[in-house]
């Protein structure tokens, strides 16, 4: 593989493990906001159609309770990446459906929408800069 494929495939490596972290936030939210922290930069800025959220912590913690914390099982299909580098940053776009089960009803909800994020490299490699979620109708 070339160096661009190599990184354009640790981005998608890293949404997936973010999706795979948000899917366990509903049964184990403690363990979910320690995975966050490989997730995110410090830093981070996330705006889900609510109110903005910036850090990791505080994300960590919105998806946790305000999204997971409703749900007795989160399950994110993501699609169609398209990913973009320019040196140590790189865009990302995906088309998301989101199958969850609500703890209270019982009903299970198909969420439909697109993930426009941002990414940085790291030391460690690549993370999440910003997330912006838009639901579709």
């Amino acid at each position: 593989m070339t160096a661009l494929a190599d990184h354009v495939l640790a981005i998608q490596n890293l949404k997936a493990r973010y999706c795979a972290v948000a899917d366990s936030a509903a049964s184990d939210p403690d363990g979910a906001l320690r995975a966050f922290g490989s997730v995110f930069l410090p830093d981070v800025a996330a705006d889900y159609g609510f109110e903005p959220t910036v850090g990791a912590e505080a994300l960590g913690r919105f998806l946790c309770t305000a999204i997971a914390g409703n749900s007795e099982w989160v399950l994110h299909m993501i699609h169609t990446p398209m990913i973009e580098i320019a040196g140590e940053t790189a865009t990302g776009d995906w088309t998301v459906m989101a199958h969850l089960k609500r703890r209270e009803t019982g009903e299970v909800d198909l969420v439909r929408g697109r993930y426009s994020d941002e990414f940085r490299l790291t030391p460690e490699g690549w993370r999440i800069a910003r997330v912006t979620f838009t639901r579709l109708t």
